[in-house]
């Protein structure tokens, strides 16, 4: 459904331009059609939102460069913006983002922190708090681990 959400979008957007030359209630009634229609269905666009973008900020996902990705994930945050159901894509985001850096499957620690700088731009720092707080346990985590593996190593040698 994304993907075919994002086309749409792009020939609405090609439409008003080339037809209307981007006329302001043009691109107004395209804007409120898109987000009438695409909540027609509540949190079901969030859900689906986040497990596209889920899939594509894994690791094995290498069908698309850094700067692709980057292109995808600002068209990503177009789709966001029309959707009602903010809180329901941060809950299946997070839950995604968990999995992605407990297992290790995430494609791009940059990727990772340009998707949320990009819902920290659009929804406020409340929205990315938690979410920034597993980059810092991940953080934490690995100094820990180095740490107790040089203590160990040391204990080990004596």
């Amino acid at each position: 459904m994304v993907p075919e959400l994002l086309e749409f979008k792009e020939q609405l957007d090609h439409v008003v331009s080339s037809c209307f030359q981007r006329n302001e209630k043009f691109t107004y009634s395209v804007r409120e059609a898109f987000e009438h229609f695409i909540n027609q269905r509540q949190n079901k666009p969030a859900e689906l939102i986040a497990k596209f973008v889920d899939v594509k900020l894994r690791a094995g996902n290498k069908e698309a460069t850094e700067e692709e990705l980057e292109r995808l994930l600002d068209k990503i945050m177009v789709l966001f913006r029309f959707i009602h159901g903010k809180d329901v894509f941060e809950a299946f985001y997070k839950k995604d983002l968990a999995k992605r850096l407990l297992v290790g499957k995430s494609a791009s620690v940059d990727a990772e922190k340009s998707m949320l700088s990009k819902l920290k731009q659009e929804c406020g720092g409340g929205f990315t708090c938690k979410l920034e707080g597993m980059f810092k346990d991940m953080e934490l985590s690995k100094d820990i681990n180095i740490t107790y593996k040089q203590v160990g190593l040391l204990i080990f040698i004596e």
